[in-house]
Parts: structure tokens; C-alpha cells; sequence
């Protein structure tokens, strides 16, 4: 009995523990990043967690604060590049909202691998993996938009240069993406 209990609160913890993004891009336990540092944007509207050693920049103007980092010890085609930003814009993300998206992919030569409605933060989120080529390299972009309130919405793009260990990289995003703390 005591094996049934533990196996339950163990199946429990696992499933409260990874979110529709994780699940979707079948990423493992271990594809996290070590030595986190929280950073706030500029209007501390909202944190990430990121790594110590990546180079972070912040921005702000009157529509939007961002979290600009990646990690430029490596090559581009090895790093990841990570976008956050809170847009004070009343957007819907309807069917119109998704069209743009795709019409923007479109525009870049970018092919979309995957869209989903989905909740990230118990809030309305859509994503968008699209790939193709940028400059001379193979290219993966995510973006992930999530409604914060009426008049604010979060974008999070994720950029990946070249094929190595892309899938790994992307989950990495993901876990940093799932840390992200609204205030």
C-alpha cells in the first residue's frame, strides 16, 4: 500500500512538474540549463531565470520592455537566442492573430512545423515553430505569445541557428520559457 501511495504522489509531482510545452516538444528531465540568475526588466513586470554566463540586455520603450539574452561564448549555430518581451497591446489571440503569424512565417520563407493553442501560466497562449533557412544557416524559430491581462501580452521567441542538437536547445528555451515569472 505504502509503494501505491508513493508511486501516486511520484506520478503526481511529475505531472504538476511539466507543462504543455514540454510535453509537445517531447523534452526531457535533463535538458535544463545550470547556474541560473534571475533577471527583472526594466518596469519589473515581469523575471527569467537565466544563465550566469549568457550576455543579457535589457530594453524598454512606451510599448513594450524586453529581455534580450543568449549566450555569446559559443558559436551562433551552438547558442540559443532568447526574446522575451511584455507588449502593452490589447491583442486577441484569435484566427486573425494566427494568420498574421503564418503570413509573417510566410514572409520569411519559413515553413510552420507546429501551432497550438495552449496554457502557459494558466493564461491563453498560442505557439508557433516554423524552420527554414536565415542568411546561410538552417534556422528554428519559436515564438510563444501568451495574453497576460486586456491590455498586455507576452512574446517569447527562441531562435536556433544551424542543426546541432537543434530539439535539445529548443527544450532548453523551454524550460527557461516555464520559469518566467509575471507580477
Amino acid at each position: 500500500m505504502k509503494k501505491l501511495i508513493a508511486l501516486f504522489l511520484f506520478s503526481l509531482f511529475i505531472s504538476c512538474d511539466s507543462s504543455e510545452l514540454k510535453k509537445d516538444f517531447n523534452c526531457s528531465v535533463g535538458s535544463s540549463y545550470s547556474g541560473l540568475k534571475k533577471f527583472d526588466d526594466f518596469r519589473n513586470l515581469f523575471a527569467i531565470k537565466l544563465p550566469k554566463k549568457w550576455k543579457v540586455n535589457l530594453y524598454y520603450d512606451n510599448g513594450q520592455t524586453s529581455i534580450y539574452a543568449a549566450d555569446t561564448t559559443l558559436s551562433l549555430t551552438k547558442t540559443t537566442l532568447l526574446d522575451a518581451s511584455l507588449i502593452h497591446s490589447p491583442t486577441f489571440i484569435d484566427a486573425t492573430f494566427k494568420q498574421k503569424i503564418s503570413a509573417d512565417n510566410t514572409k520569411m520563407k519559413l515553413q510552420e512545423v507546429k501551432t497550438k493553442d495552449f496554457k502557459l501560466f494558466n493564461k491563453d497562449s498560442y505557439y508557433s515553430l516554423a524552420k527554414g533557412k536565415k542568411g546561410k544557416y538552417p534556422y528554428h524559430i519559436l515564438n510563444v505569445f501568451t495574453k497576460v491581462n486586456s491590455d498586455n501580452f507576452l512574446h517569447v521567441k527562441t531562435e536556433v541557428y544551424g542543426d546541432d542538437l537543434v530539439d535539445e536547445r529548443i527544450c532548453k528555451a523551454i524550460n527557461l520559457i516555464n520559469e518566467i515569472q509575471l507580477k
